[in-house]
């Protein structure tokens, strides 16, 4: 029997015409070939010269290369079939095609072994997308550079793990990348559409390139009560920062993402032309009283430490760590102590003007350290007198250390639990201000110089900043709706009897402005059958409106206060049948975040993508670097 044999180049690529199409190549290669009359000669030189690919690589137990029969697609069926042993083969494996039962049906070719026994394949078109997909989204994830698909390093790997595959280059990973940015900004603008609301967080920011840029990042709270943040654009700035600008951006971001007319807040640091540009926007529920709260929170700390002697004292403690930090010697020497004492060996923290609470965590690691400090200093091998009389600290400035330590704890925790998103943290905010002033804070009989000032001067800033102080004249902020929404908050206990008035007011006529609007909110409960003609008449409308928003808010207000330590989303989670109404303004408020961290968190990506040595990146891969790294749960 006879049948019609088939080139073996026709493995790796089609027919259509008179042309060719290699299957191996990308799209961004030269992968059509001339076949006129049924010729395979350029295809063939194309496949050995660039693919390494030949008709001697086909498995050397054909006899004939162009028959249509191929060998089996397992690794262990080709080994037995290898030329290696072919003398011990079974008359099934057979390299004559005249022996098989009849053609056996068309199996790719996957792989083979050879006479060494390593396992060779084709890289095929599909296997080829794969691995450049898989090199974008590692590209993208670990914020390498895009010359890593090209470099030397990334090419040897490949060799072993993909011997076949095509080096993919910058251009054609630069358009994979786009195709994920593309894929993940349907998932969001998803998302985003069926968020009730949504707040956002705003920051600007300089590259090492003296580019400014400005990143807004979009929170809101899905219909299964989890929080959920995505940055939306990193967008470089290239007129002045003043109001008018950055409000003009800002309404470009919104309006690109369709949110526009669902902005519940925008949050943002205390800088003035930041702020004003909110205050410029229109469509925005509540702009009053909504700086990041852990901005703030360091603008008030830092007033705290304007003090003399406090000043005195970290200048002192910033030169120890200096000296430890640019001396080898010094240092593992310190490390040998710390190993001696039985204390971890740890180093020094540097205190920053820019990094929050790093005062604190420099005083706390020196405090824990002072013994092998000591030790360290005094040993006249390793320091000078003269220099160990200028890092002298005596016991009554170590006594001072403590004491900074001590006031400056709850601060770092209070900073630490706003920066959170994993929970509703605006909330949060007043509560915890509260609570820390009357826990901490007050003043004592027995307060020394340094406490009595720093206690003094932290609470007047925290009170004007945060507008604790309560007057006729003050409005309800978003933060106390926020925390009468939170079932561990809701009895407001921190705020005064007539703030509480006010706020509870406030939040009934919304719920009842609510539910004038949405008339057709209805308590989920089961159908049930009509009993009489003026009910079957009248329907549920009068149940939809005004008395329903009032039985909802009085069966609110009667729930018993929940612990601090309860999670408010599930407990609303749990709830959303039965107050309907107040859902709705639930998830608006509890939504807005308490600072404007996911934001500036974009500053150390943004490092790490626009570097010394990539610094010349165009705006718009800058933009999609970091968009894609900041959502990298997406991809």
């Amino acid at each position: 029997m006879s049948y019609r044999h088939k080139s073996w180049v026709w493995q790796y690529g089609k027919r259509q015409g008179d042309k060719a199409f290699c299957d191996l190549c990308d799209d961004n290669s030269n992968k059509v070939f001339s076949c006129a009359g049924g010729s395979t000669g350029s295809f063939g030189r194309h496949l050995k010269l660039i693919h390494n690919i030949s008709r001697n690589t086909q498995n050397p137990s054909d006899d004939n290369p162009h028959d249509e029969v191929e060998e089996c697609n397992t690794v262990d069926s080709v080994t037995q079939c290898s030329s290696s042993s072919s003398n011990n083969l079974n008359t099934n494996c057979s390299s004559s095609s005249s022996e098989f039962c009849g053609p056996q049906p068309r199996k790719r070719r996957r792989t083979y072994v050879d006479k060494n026994f390593e396992i060779n394949r084709s890289c095929n078109s599909e296997r080829t997308e794969q691995i450049h997909k898989a090199l974008a989204k590692m590209i993208a994830i670990n914020q390498m550079p895009l010359s890593f698909c090209s470099s030397s390093g990334f090419k040897q790997f490949m060799s072993i793990v993909e011997p076949n595959y095509i080096i993919c280059k910058e251009g054609a990973i630069k358009q994979r990348l786009k195709g994920l940015k593309s894929s993940v900004e349907v998932l969001i603008k998803k998302e985003l559409n069926d968020a009730r609301s949504v707040s956002c967080t705003s920051d600007c920011w300089s590259s090492i390139a003296q580019e400014s840029y400005i990143t807004v990042t979009a929170h809101f709270i899905d219909d299964q009560w989890c929080p959920k943040s995505y940055t939306l654009t990193t967008h470089k700035l290239d007129d002045r920062h003043t109001a008018s600008n950055l409000s003009n951006q800002l309404e470009i971001t919104f309006n690109k993402w369709e949110i526009d007319q669902k902005i519940m807040a925008v949050v943002t640091d205390n800088a003035k032309n930041v702020l004003n540009a909110v205050n410029l926007l229109d469509n925005i529920t509540e702009k009053d009283d909504l700086t990041c709260a852990a901005h703030t929170l360091q603008l008030a700390v830092n007033n705290g430490l304007k003090y003399d002697k406090i000043d005195i004292l970290i200048q002192l403690c910033s030169k120890i760590v200096c000296h430890f930090k640019h001396s080898n010697l010094a240092s593992q020497y310190l490390k040998d102590k710390q190993d001696q004492l039985g204390l971890p060996t740890e180093s020094l923290i540097q205190s920053c003007k820019t990094r929050w609470n790093s005062i604190y965590m420099m005083l706390d690691r020196l405090y824990k350290n002072r013994c092998p400090i000591s030790n360290v200093l005094a040993d006249r091998s390793l320091t000078t007198a003269a220099m160990a009389h200028k890092f002298e600290v005596t016991e009554h400035q170590w006594t001072d250390v403590e004491t900074l330590i001590k006031l400056l704890k709850p601060l770092q925790i209070m900073t630490t639990v706003f920066c959170g998103e994993k929970y509703c943290s605006i909330s949060m905010v007043r509560p915890l201000i509260n609570a820390v002033i009357e826990k901490h804070l007050k003043n004592n009989v027995s307060d020394d110089e340094i406490t009595e000032h720093f206690k003094t001067t932290v609470i007047r800033e925290l009170s004007d900043r945060f507008k604790l102080l309560w007057c006729p004249s003050s409005v309800v902020s978003a933060r106390q709706i926020a925390s009468f929404l939170d079932p561990r908050f809701k009895d407001l206990e921190h705020e005064t009897v007539d703030a509480r008035e006010e706020i509870r007011t406030r939040v009934k006529n919304l719920i009842k402005e609510i539910a004038e609007i949405n008339c057709d909110v209805q308590i989920e409960t089961p159908v049930t059958k009509h009993h009489g003609a003026l009910e079957f008449l009248f329907g549920d409308e009068v149940n939809c409106n005004t008395a329903d928003y009032d039985i909802q808010y009085q069966h609110y207000l009667a729930e018993p206060q929940l612990k601090f330590d309860f999670d408010a989303l599930e407990w609303w989670k749990t709830r959303a049948s039965k107050y309907p109404l107040i859902v709705a303004l639930a998830t608006k408020y509890l939504g807005i975040p308490a600072t404007s961290v996911s934001s500036e968190r974009c500053f150390s990506t943004a490092g790490n993508i626009v570097t010394a040595k990539r610094s010349c990146l165009a705006p718009e891969t800058v933009n999609m670097l970091i968009f894609l790294h900041q959502n990298k749960q997406l991809l």
